[in-house]
């Protein structure tokens, strides 16, 4: 199929996000309100880490005084890691109108196999196309139906990209010729088009647009000759890897079809083709890096959308494509898309590439304040950005945005505003930041404010030694996931301890605290806490299964401990009773290959909890949530186990056997170490291989193993 490079363009923005949200796969947040650079997902506090549109689309809902109020949390599906503190741009849009993206008539993941290219239009093209010849009058049965057939054959030139030559067999009719000729050539123009031939194209669609017997055609035909142009200068813009570069279009073809569908503008001001004459109008003005007329013509559009319609959605959609992450120099934004765009630039990468190698600089900003000279709320928070991302002065946030907390409700930006000086607060260490949050969560009842507020607040009583405040009875800090990621990350045993038995919460939570207080005991050698801990049996494991989605699933995995797998060949009891056997003498060699042996059966090498399996304190800057960490010892991973057991030599040798067979599989397949602590370079490994053969080559698992890795 023939390629609309285009059209393709807007594809891969859809499907991938835009150049100013840039991100994907599977990853996930950090649990840091900060939000500096873009990662996977945004939140609702406006801040240059987000997705351009989303802080566009915010700023615009501010102006209706709209914060989300009454609307529904989106369904995350697998994506349930970002619990309800990030999102992205997507799961916006669904959550501010439902059912949106579902009755659109492309979708927003179109099914269409043509979506995305200039034969998108081929059976909408053919409806229009048959519709109208047979309405008209002076064509015979028999050369309708040959007309009929022929547009039926147009679908070639979509599908088989060697098509094109045959779009060129037609001979141009005479000069005075029939209805029936007009038909006829519209859809040999129309094979041309769709096969990519231009220029053919242009000559017949041209000559329809000055045929006065059938007005139809000539406003189609005039319609086309703009369209076509615009296809010809975006042709050359696509790489082979599917790419689109709208720096590689013909600027020239792109003017001409500014002027083509400016005349058809001018030819039709109410034609059936009048709307998308205008938006192919912007499309021609970004080919040719008109950036001044198109930002006139955004920001026309943005003043006048309705933040209650989701045509908002397909208006910041297309600006965030082809203007917002442009450097656009001096060109008239508006006080909102200027802001989306000085939010965008104060992000450390540039979205520009070489153009700019630093973040926005605080003269530069500042010769933007006339542009804001009506909007003094909205220009003291860039400024205060400003200073707390890109001047690191957290101080002068306090300055530019006083305390505002006490309000019934917040719209996005006073919520932006005041979430900022939260981050202020806790950046300057100021003894009233919990009392600040508690103030601005009795007002945050727009969508994802509440939590937004929860997770600052949490994370400033788990850095204050306050994580006993968090758990407490009728505690404000209801978020699952967040109360989660501190019984995972933060929790002491005491702490723990105590949720076990607390009847006021749900079962789920008891039953992750205990999975944790458990696993946390077990894998530092606090054996007998462990014992104590440990019930006679558990509810099974879910569908579900093992450590995946440890964080989203209602319970947790407790029944690991008690009926997990304990053997694939070397033979191992109970989990209990290898523990009892451990406790009894911590360097027990059986016992410790056992217990490795039951991590890596139940998943806990795949979930990389051989090591610590929750996060660990930040290297530098503001802290995550559940970067402290209250649980004493040091993790004994099992990698260690058997690095120690090989070299004891009152071990029996099977055992010491099996611990070099162990060891060197902790390397498999992938040449990295699974086991947790610190790896050893391959020529250790190969050595540990030599030995394995020759001190132990009768061994079961000298035989075992042919290869190290």
């Amino acid at each position: 199929m023939r390629r609309s490079a285009f059209a393709l363009g807007l594809a891969f923005a859809a499907f991938g996000g835009s150049p100013a949200m840039a991100g994907g796969g599977y990853c996930t947040e950090d649990y840091r309100p900060e939000k500096p650079e873009l990662g996977c997902a945004s939140q609702i506090a406006i801040a240059p880490g987000n997705d351009s549109r989303i802080n566009l689309f915010l700023l615009v809902q501010d102006r209706a005084g709209s914060s989300g109020t009454g609307k529904s949390y989106p369904d995350m599906d697998w994506r349930t890691f970002f619990g309800r503190n990030y999102f992205q741009w997507g799961d916006l849009v669904s959550a501010w109108y439902p059912g949106f993206r579902d009755e659109e008539p492309d979708g927003y993941w179109s099914s269409d196999s043509y979506y995305g290219t200039r034969c998108q239009t081929l059976d909408s093209g053919a409806k229009a196309y048959l519709g109208r010849l047979a309405a008209v009058s002076g064509i015979d049965a028999d050369t309708r139906d040959h007309l009929t057939a022929a547009r039926a054959g147009l679908a070639v030139y979509c599908e088989d990209d060697e098509a094109e030559a045959a779009a060129s067999g037609a001979s141009v009719p005479p000069a005075d010729f029939s209805i029936a000729e007009g038909y006829a050539l519209y859809n040999e123009a129309s094979a041309a088009f769709y096969a990519g031939d231009w220029n053919r194209a242009n000559r017949f669609y041209g000559i329809l647009s000055n045929f006065g017997r059938d007005e139809w055609l000539r406003e189609t035909g005039t319609y086309m000759v703009a369209r076509n142009a615009l296809n010809e200068a975006i042709s050359t813009g696509f790489d082979q890897w599917g790419y689109f570069d709208y720096a590689e279009a013909q600027a020239a073809s792109a003017a001409r079809s500014e002027e083509a569908l400016r005349a058809y503008l001018a030819a039709f001001p109410s034609g059936t083709y009048a709307g998308s004459a205008s938006g192919l109008i912007r499309k021609a003005l970004w080919l040719q890096r008109k950036d001044a007329e198109l930002a006139e013509i955004y920001r026309a559009m943005l003043d006048a959308s309705d933040p209650a319609s989701a045509e908002t959605v397909r208006v910041i959609e297309e600006i965030d494509d082809k203007l917002l992450v442009r450097d656009t120099g001096n060109a008239n934004l508006g006080a909102e898309l200027a802001a989306a765009n000085l939010l965008l630039r104060m992000r450390e990468w540039s979205p520009w590439g070489e153009e700019r190698d630093e973040a926005l600089t605080a003269q530069a900003l500042e010769a933007q304040a006339d542009r804001f000279a009506d909007r003094p709320e909205l220009w003291s928070f860039l400024k205060a950005s400003h200073a707390f991302y890109v001047q690191d002065d957290p101080r002068a946030v306090l300055s530019l945005i006083p305390d505002d907390a006490q309000r019934t409700s917040h719209s996005p930006l006073n919520f932006s505003r005041q979430y900022l000086r939260g981050l202020a607060l806790h950046a300057t260490g100021d003894r009233l930041e919990a009392s600040f949050w508690l103030e601005l969560l009795e007002g945050a009842d727009g969508l994802y404010q509440r939590p937004a507020v929860e997770l600052a607040l949490a994370r400033e009583w788990e850095q204050s030694d306050q994580l006993d405040t968090v758990f407490a009875e009728n505690s404000p800090i209801t978020d699952a996931r967040i109360r989660r990621i501190l019984i995972g990350s933060s929790a002491g045993p005491d702490l723990l301890k105590g949720l076990l038995t607390r009847t006021d919460l749900d079962q789920g939570e008891r039953d992750f605290a205990r999975f944790t207080v458990l696993y946390k005991q077990l894998v530092r050698g606090r054996y007998a806490g462990f014992l104590e801990d440990l019930p006679q049996s558990a509810p099974p494991i879910g569908e579900d299964g093992g450590l995946w989605g440890l964080y989203e699933q209602d319970g947790a995995p407790v029944a690991l401990f008690t009926a997990g797998e304990t053997s694939d060949g070397y033979p191992c009891p109970a989990l209990r009773t290898t523990v009892e056997r451990l406790q009894r003498d911590a360097r027990d060699v059986k016992g410790r290959l056992c217990l490795g042996d039951w991590y890596r059966l139940n998943g806990f090498d795949d979930f990389s909890l051989a090591v610590d399996p929750w996060r660990q304190d930040s290297e530098s800057g503001p802290a995550a949530l559940g970067d402290r960490n209250y649980f004493p010892g040091t993790v004994i991973p099992r990698h260690d186990f058997y690095t120690s057991i090989m070299a004891d030599r009152s071990a029996a040798p099977d055992d010491r056997a099996y611990a070099l067979y162990r060891a060197i599989r902790c390397y498999a397949p992938a040449n990295s170490n699974t086991c947790g602590g610190e790896g050893v370079e391959e020529s250790t490994r190969a050595a540990w291989y030599r030995r394995l053969k020759s001190e132990y080559g009768t061994s079961r698992w000298a035989r075992e193993l042919t290869y190290y890795w």
